[in-house]
């Protein structure tokens, strides 16, 4: 069995069931272990019915005593069992299982995983897992269980796993056996095999490492032939010097130090003999806009292009609105070049950007497709786009005379990191505010408080301004505890009646969620309830009020985003963060929110408290293990894929398959760099 092998040659996976898989992006054997669980049931220690806790799950085992099946109508039947432990007799409660009548012994020893619950004054479990104790079948172990969408459960996803992973064998490693015993790694097979599977917690540890230096290895590879790459392919990117002054003598406003100092940087970089490229970091609400204002500014004034990227549509077109207005003072052309434009009109715009008759084109990844030419392109500016990689760049490359790149991120990075991870990028970072911008007072809200949180949402609507509501997922599961964002908008409709609620997440579509933003941004809509799709979203000034739902399941560094969609104007602004989780790292990751505001701060704390994650918990106290971003916090892992990418570059091209399989790094720099936007507006 073959990485690259689609899921279709597992035995199971028909065509509905591929539909299934194809929606959540697994389309490979390589992407269907790659889906790894989110969190790990431990089944390992039988408790005492007797010491079982209400309302949680529990392993427990006993010899079935009696059994009786009684009709409970409508054609439901109810299965009664009585078992023994050490610790006395308890109850178990099967409906609508007249099967495991015949199935169940007497005097035989089981095994049940569920929740105990009191029923008529006694200890019952309802509707558990069972299986006869020691038995092939047994229902212990360390249990995966994974995020997946309607159509398909957890445990059929465990199947088709376990069925793929016991097939793995030596012939699906890609990395040499040097590259193995220098760095210790663990065997490709065992490490897949026991990221889903673990024999142990030792063993999920050893799997875990393997798997993160596969992803970081490609990443840094990807990241020094990159840079390779520039310094190599694109020759002299000079761009004349212009008097800057023109443009920020025209802003109604004062620019920050980390403003000046981000565009003195970007001015030095274009007028150099070397091609830019630079990553401006600030924090949410630090005003990066106007720094790539003025990168464009200079770039048209010099007598070149610019294109301008954004991750989303909805961005694009807000970006595009702005820049129309401010560089329209100037006599400079904006267009907008997105999909969904007639024919006519985008053939229009294909043929001015070929001629030169437009300065600037916003728009989303569309911009590098092959029937887009430019005249002079000189510039091109990406927002929140990390991953614009090799392949990207080389397209570009091939439509522009030079290549200067300019990073926009609202993602702050601890410094260290930053500078392995994106080391073929310079560096700028805004840290300061603009002066009107009020600190967002931030509180921390328990289940037993939380009214109190939505009493203020209620207020500040009420008083005209507008109000996120974050949820952690997107409907209800059985496999999660999480607030569902469809059950919250619900409760908010009725809670709140009167006022418009809107509901957006990652299942509309692109026209349904634009329409739902817009709405919001102007009014249509008051309180808009949303999944982290709004994390990358439209600015909308009049949005004073944000309230997260099971904040213990996200990362700081994404709070601190989330909570950067308020507190963008004048206004006092506010952000709520209910928890309900009482564990010392959740309330102490709750509480660094509330005091801290900085988000290169936050990002330092985070990077602190990710570390490797709780085999037994909830993954990484929330993160999904499947974004490269949840890979920060590995600096020893970091250390050898660095190395190890710097080895295989000093190779010549014919000799680097001696260290790793090149298709094989391909696959996983291809799996890392393209940016999944399924959860972006």
């Amino acid at each position: 069995m073959r990485l690259i092998d689609s899921v279709t040659t597992i035995k199971g996976v028909g065509a509905k069931k591929q539909a299934v898989l194809e929606a959540m992006g697994i389309t490979t054997i390589y992407d269907l272990l790659e889906h790894k669980p989110f969190r790990y049931q431990n089944r390992l220690n039988i408790t005492p019915f007797m010491d079982a806790p209400e309302d949680k799950d529990v392993l427990i085992g006993g010899i079935l005593v009696n059994k009786r099946l009684r009709s409970i109508g409508r054609g439901r039947t109810m299965l009664e069992c009585a078992l023994r432990d050490e610790s006395g007799i308890f109850h178990a409660i099967f409906f609508n299982m007249p099967f495991l009548e015949k199935n169940l012994r007497l005097g035989a020893d089981y095994t049940l995983f569920g929740k105990m619950k009191w029923r008529n004054g006694a200890k019952t479990i309802v509707n558990p897992e069972i299986s006869l104790t020691g038995s092939t079948r047994d229902i212990r172990g360390i249990i995966p269980v994974y995020r997946r969408p309607a159509g398909i459960s957890s445990n059929e996803l465990s199947k088709l796993i376990r069925t793929v992973s016991e097939k793995l064998d030596e012939s699906c490693e890609w990395i040499s056996e040097e590259l193995l015993e220098k760095n210790n790694l663990a065997p490709e097979d065992y490490a897949y095999k026991n990221i889903h599977f673990p024999e142990s917690g030792a063993a999920y540890n050893r799997a875990n490492f393997r798997l993160i230096y596969d992803k970081l290895l490609a990443f840094q590879y990807s990241v020094l032939h990159n840079r390779r790459f520039l310094d190599e392919e694109c020759g002299n990117s000079r761009i004349k010097p212009v008097d800057m002054c023109v443009f920020t003598d025209s802003l109604p406003f004062k620019l920050t130090d980390g403003q000046q100092n981000a565009i003195s940087d970007i001015e030095h970089d274009l007028i150099s003999d070397r091609a830019m490229n630079r990553l401006v970091q600030g924090d949410v609400g630090c005003g990066k806009t106007v720094v790539a204002e003025a990168a464009i500014f200079h770039a048209i004034s010099a007598g070149w292009q610019a294109a301008f990227m954004a991750p989303t549509e909805i961005l694009a077109r807000q970006h595009f609105s702005k820049l129309s207005m401010e560089l329209g003072k100037f006599g400079m052309r904006t267009v907008l070049l997105v999909s969904g434009l007639k024919a006519a009109e985008r053939r229009e715009i294909l043929e001015d950007i070929k001629n030169g008759d437009v300065d600037v084109v916003v728009g989303t990844h569309a911009l590098i497709q092959a029937d887009v030419k430019f005249a002079k392109l000189g510039l091109v500016i990406t927002d929140e786009q990390h991953r614009f990689g090799v392949n990207q760049r080389k397209v570009l490359a091939e439509k522009a005379e030079v290549v200067n790149v300019l990073v926009m991120s609202a993602t702050p990075i601890p410094r260290t990191l930053a500078a392995t991870v994106f080391g073929d990028m310079d560096f700028s970072v805004i840290r300061s505010k603009p002066s009107n911008r009020k600190e967002i007072i931030t509180r921390y809200a328990t289940e037993k408080s939380r009214e109190r949180a939505y009493a203020n949402v209620y207020n500040e609507v009420k008083n005209g301004n507008r109000a996120y509501i974050v949820a952690p997922s997107i409907e209800d599961s059985e496999d999660s505890d999480l607030t569902s964002a469809e059950a919250l908008f619900d409760e908010i409709r009725t809670k709140f009646k009167g006022l418009k609620v809107g509901l957006i997440h990652g299942k509309l579509d692109k026209s349904e969620k634009e329409r739902i933003m817009n709405e919001f941004a102007s009014g249509a809509i008051e309180i808009l309830v949303s999944t982290v799709v709004i994390e990358v979203g439209i600015d909308v000034p009049e949005a004073t009020v944000i309230v997260i739902e099971n904040a213990e399941r996200f990362g700081l560094a994404q709070l601190h985003q989330l909570r950067g969609r308020v507190g963008r104007s004048d206004l006092q602004s506010y952000c709520y963060l209910i928890c309900y989780s009482e564990s010392e790292n959740a309330i102490s990751r709750m509480n660094a929110m509330v005091t801290m505001n900085d988000g290169f701060q936050i990002s330092e704390e985070d990077y602190r408290l990710r570390g490797a994650g709780d085999l037994m918990g909830t993954m990484q106290h929330g993160y999904s293990g499947n974004s490269f971003y949840d890979l920060f916090g590995y600096d020893k892992i970091l250390k050898l894929a660095t190395d190890d990418a710097q080895l295989i570059l000093s190779k010549n091209i014919s000799d680097r398959g001696a260290l790793v399989d090149m298709d094989q790094l391909q696959l996983r720099t291809n799996n890392i760099m393209v940016q999944d936007n399924s959860n972006i507006i």
